[in-house]
């Protein structure tokens, strides 16, 4: 049964132009019922809004194939099939995708997400994780590209225009701390159609948010979630040559050689997030224990504490980084003494060593274990993850949170 609360909501979120809250809120209506008039209604009347006519016609055509004698379906059906599709400048037009500023597989999920929007809106995608980057040095550089290679040939500095989207961005403020994100929550769906020739994207792009809206000739078109991440990552996402360095210098030093399991165990601020953080800590070790005792295992963990449950378990099995880690239910990238730029190498490190392991397992409501999911194509019944993929999510917290900036 759909949550009794997502029409309402969805509703009023459209009445305060809170279009992407309303978008997500007809697309889990549709999960639980495909044929819902509402919802399909609904998501016709946004794609029209942001000038989407093909997607609308679509939208209004299924709305009224579930209720044929709704006149103001019909209407709109046909308001849709006669709209002038908008005709967009055939100049370059960039899309700036700015730093989520949460955890650092949650910032490349963002990206990969808002990549995913600039094909989908013919953009060229720029990356710039200025300040507000919890993995940023601080200094004037884009801090993505600390740990991957540039996604495109175009840098920010190439970027010379006074035409932006959305309007609170300027050439000045560019580089600045994104201005005011929570007061507007400016999700993929805002810049589908927009004329201006600079698009920034910095509030979370979530890639199930634009799948929906692809064209059809796109090779994504109609394919799931996990599939886009595979394809977004093989394309997009290239180390940088020391981090690759440094991965295949400790697994030529610790692990080559056996077998291994890699295994995720999120600590530190999961717990607040996630109650079941601890049940599903137990069932990844009670997994690890049903493994082939001759095989090692490679334990990736923020939490001190995690890995001494790991080691007391499993003793000398147990591999791990010598990564930064929290005592504390505090994420090692909110904790003062954090090196950020260690931390954010760390991530990196210790996913791609995962990469290399015959098995892994993990919790799917971190991003951690969730991105490790998919940055390799795992053979069936190779990767485990407890629970739900994060990156399945839409995010519809995100548009009921109250403003926090």
């Amino acid at each position: 049964m759909p949550d009794p609360a997502l029409l309402p909501f969805a509703i009023r979120a459209l009445k305060t132009n809170d279009v992407a809250g309303a978008e997500i809120a007809a697309r889990q209506l549709l999960d639980a019922g495909p044929d819902d008039a509402a919802a399909l209604h609904l998501l016709g009347i946004i794609a029209a809004k942001v000038q989407a006519f093909d997607h609308a016609e679509r939208y209004f055509a299924q709305a009224q194939a579930a209720e044929p004698h709704n006149e103001q379906i019909a209407q709109n059906l046909a308001a849709a099939r006669s709209t002038p599709r908008p005709q967009l400048a055939s100049c370059p037009r960039y899309l700036v995708i700015r730093e989520w500023g949460f955890g650092f597989w949650s910032d490349v999920s963002h990206v990969l997400g808002a990549l995913l929007l600039a094909e989908a809106t013919g953009r060229i995608p720029v990356t710039w994780w200025g300040a507000g980057s919890l993995f940023s040095d601080g200094v004037d550089a884009d801090a993505f590209q600390l740990y991957f290679q540039p996604i495109s040939d175009v840098a920010l500095d190439d970027i010379a225009d006074t035409d932006f989207f959305p309007s609170r961005w300027n050439a000045d403020n560019l580089k600045t701390t994104a201005p005011a994100k929570w007061q507007r929550r400016t999700g993929p769906v805002y810049f589908l159609n927009r004329p201006e020739r600079v698009a920034v994207c910095d509030f979370f792009a979530a890639v199930p948010n634009v799948l929906p809206w692809l064209p059809a000739i796109h090779p994504l078109h109609g394919k799931p979630v996990d599939a886009a991440y595979r394809y977004l990552a093989d394309k997009y996402l290239r180390p940088r040559a020391e981090i690759a360095a440094a991965c295949d210098d400790f697994f030529h030093k610790k692990l080559k050689g056996t077998p291994f399991v890699a295994a995720h165990l999120r600590g530190a601020d999961k717990f607040n997030e996630d109650p079941d953080t601890q049940a599903k800590h137990q069932a990844i070790l009670s997994s690890l224990a049903n493994v082939d005792p001759a095989w090692r295992i490679l334990l990736l963990t923020d939490d001190a504490r995690c890995l001494a449950l790991a080691r007391d378990r499993f003793g000398a099995r147990i591999i791990a980084t010598p990564c930064q880690c929290s005592h504390v239910d505090k994420g090692v990238h909110h904790l003062p003494s954090t090196n950020r730029i260690q931390a954010g190498r760390e991530a990196m490190i210790d996913a791609h060593l995962a990469l290399r392991a015959q098995r892994f397992i993990g919790n799917g409501r971190s991003n951690v274990a969730a991105m490790i999911a998919v940055l390799k194509h795992w053979t069936a019944g190779s990767c485990t993850l407890l629970g739900r993929s994060i990156l399945e999510d839409r995010g519809l917290t995100l548009y009921r949170k109250k403003a926090d900036a």
